[in-house]
């Protein structure tokens, strides 16, 4: 066991999951979960569990619930304790739900992450968002994503 690497791979594992965020990518959101991991989001209701009800969960958000979602994952702390890890995630958000004003939130990622043969992936994410500030009515444009260029270091669906 490397801790520096392990510490390395989960703070990649984060940064796949807001870059496929931003990428309006609800498999690759998805692919950083263990096959039975869970995302608990207190203020939504049950816990979602299981990789393929995940990915639909995050299909559904990405290209139905928001017209835009721009996340930024900012610093984090990772403590690994042998094939399990701890770790705490600020962000920011701006997004826009379908139809609604743009919010700017400010929120927190808890996760237990857990080694598997694929590598590390979140066993379980809480989330929770302590501020949002909806918006005033205003210029916003929502213009097209652009081409990206292929990664192949991200974990895949």
């Amino acid at each position: 066991m490397h801790p520096q690497s392990d510490e390395m791979a989960i703070r990649s594992l984060a940064a796949a999951y807001t870059d496929a965020a931003n990428r309006r990518d609800g498999a690759g959101m998805a692919a950083v979960y263990a096959p039975d991991g869970q995302l608990e989001a207190p203020s939504a209701g049950e816990p979602v569990v299981g990789r393929d009800k995940l990915e639909k969960r995050f299909r559904r958000l990405v290209e139905k619930e928001r017209d835009f979602l721009f996340q930024m994952t900012h610093s984090g702390v990772v403590e690994v304790n042998g094939d399990t890890a701890m770790a705490r995630w600020w962000f920011t958000e701006l997004k826009q739900p379908t139809g609604q004003p743009v919010e700017w939130v400010c929120g927190v990622y808890q996760d237990e992450c857990v080694r598997l043969d694929i590598g590390w992936r979140f066993a379980r994410r809480v989330v929770s968002s302590p501020f949002r500030w909806v918006l005033p009515e205003g210029q916003a444009i929502n213009a097209a994503l652009p081409s990206f260029l292929p990664l192949s270091g991200l974990p895949t669906p």
